[in-house]
């Protein structure tokens, strides 16, 4: 994410803003009384307006003394309401005598004001616009909210303003505070030039949001037709593009819901990672990592570097998934979640109930066994800070609390298994073997059913001709 903090830019608008590498200009304001502010910004407002160059150098001589930096009542100086209203001959008139093409009045500065008006003609903006260049205006920069000059220059539909500023090698994947890029601001304006101009320059079409939105998702739900088949045509999106994103989860049998029973592999559970996707607001890459084949326990130990090996470019998307994958490891489990028949307090289970507690309990092992080999991991990553330090150190004590509390978790979960090994080898030993469970015929098992029906049908004709043959016969007799 881009820092939404105007780069080279202080937090407030006080006369203490930090230039980075670039030289501090001296600034000698000068500051009216407050009625009066109010007064002359009036007044040099209306004469920008109506475009009198003339009187705004008036008001900036007589008024201001030539300070034309000088913060008005409004917080901004002439430069920026003489870019706002787009008056090309005042602003150059200001810009020749001094003033800071990088003067910001909230996060604002004056190149933002001028690409945001949308009302003058294009001439005039991009005469502005070249003119603060000139002067050496930072373009790199974004507002409080994150928008950049170019992002502003692209909902005002500025096309030529827009090739400038790339020409000049401006960040076009620079993010708003919404995740936005310009790509994403010109699907939003409608703006199917400025679209065709940023994918020339190799702009990325498959970013996503906070939202998890991506830009063709943007414009259809604005249902602009042509911004869409604009992504459709470079993104190579057939119509049937459906099914490669979609996966069928649904259940269609009991034994489902245990991976791996029908087989006899081991459960990979990997049905259960789009849920956690889409918990993690990360369900764009369900594809990418379904298509992989992991299970969910490498699903569940996944590192920023095997995301980078998988294709998942984005820092931003790595680091969603590894906090989401963070978050998930540190929930905590209740009682009645993994208490099972005990919690019930019944004195009869039904096999079913029985068979859902342990499939439940196999799962759970399965996902507590992947949070152990997480937390080890994470471990030996702080154990060269742990060793330093002192014995009483709050840190240290926690963390041997916590490795207890998990050492008798563990211990608790094996005296458990040995108990429930131990009742299941005793109804083994006292009951006689199970019939199988009643399950769904297969193609082969009905083709077969067919078949028998039909050879028995043939074989019952066959008899009855040959019955009724004899029988004639007989009474011919």
């Amino acid at each position: 994410m881009a820092q939404f903090r105007p780069a080279g830019l202080s937090d407030d608008d006080s006369d203490s803003d930090d230039y980075g590498f670039y030289e501090k200009p001296v600034r000698k304001y000068f500051q009216p009384q407050l009625n009066e502010k109010k007064k002359i910004e009036n007044n040099l407002q209306e004469a920008i307006i109506n475009g009198n160059v003339q009187e705004v150098e008036e008001i900036v001589a007589a008024e201001l003394n030539d300070q034309v930096n000088t913060k008005l009542d409004s917080g901004w100086t002439p430069l920026m309401h003489a870019c706002f209203h787009a008056q090309d001959k005042i602003v150059k008139l200001l810009l020749d005598k001094g003033a800071d093409p990088n003067f910001h009045s909230d996060s604002v500065t004056p190149v933002m004001t001028a690409c945001s008006n949308s009302s003058a003609n294009n001439a005039t903006i991009y005469n502005i616009v070249m003119d603060l260049i000139d002067k050496g205006c930072i373009l790199n920069i974004g507002d409080k909210y994150g928008q950049t000059p170019l992002m502003r220059a692209i909902s005002s539909g500025r096309a030529a303003v827009v090739e400038k500023l790339i020409y000049l090698k401006v960040n076009i994947e620079m993010r708003d505070q919404q995740g936005w890029t310009a790509v994403f601001w010109a699907a939003h304006h409608n703006q199917p030039e400025i679209l065709e101009i940023l994918i020339a320059q190799g702009a990325r079409l498959n970013e996503v949001d906070r939202h998890n939105r991506r830009p063709i998702d943007i414009a259809e739900s604005h249902e602009y037709t042509n911004i869409v088949e604009i992504f459709k045509k470079h993104l190579n999106i057939e119509e049937d593009e459906q099914s490669d994103s979609t996966y069928n989860l649904e259940m269609t049998s009991w034994q489902e819901y245990y991976p791996g029973m029908a087989t006899g592999e081991r459960p990979n559970y990997c049905n259960e990672i789009p849920h956690l996707l889409y918990g993690m607001n990360c369900e764009r890459l369900t594809p990418l990592i379904m298509k992989s084949g992991m299970d969910l326990r490498s699903f569940l130990l996944l590192e920023e570097g095997d995301m980078i090996k998988m294709g998942i470019e984005m820092p931003f998307e790595r680091q969603r998934l590894i906090s989401g994958l963070k978050n998930f490891h540190l929930r905590g489990w209740k009682l009645n979640a993994v208490s099972g028949l005990y919690a019930a307090k019944s004195e009869n289970y039904s096999v079913l109930e029985c068979l859902t507690t342990l499939g439940t309990h196999l799962q759970q092992i399965y996902i507590l066994e992947a949070t152990l080999q997480y937390s080890l991991r994470e471990y030996n990553r702080i154990q060269n800070k742990i060793k330093f330090e002192p014995p009483d150190s709050p840190t240290l004590l926690k963390v041997k609390s916590v490795a207890k509390k998990l050492l008798n978790n563990i211990n608790n979960i094996r005296r458990e298994s040995k108990i429930m090994k131990r009742r299941l080898n005793k109804i083994v030993r006292r009951n006689p073997e199970p019939a199988d469970l009643i399950r769904e015929k297969t193609v082969h098992e009905i083709a077969k059913e067919y078949v028998t029906q039909a050879l028995v049908v043939m074989s019952l004709g066959l008899l009855a001709y040959h019955a009724k043959n004899i029988f004639i016969n007989f009474l011919k007799k």
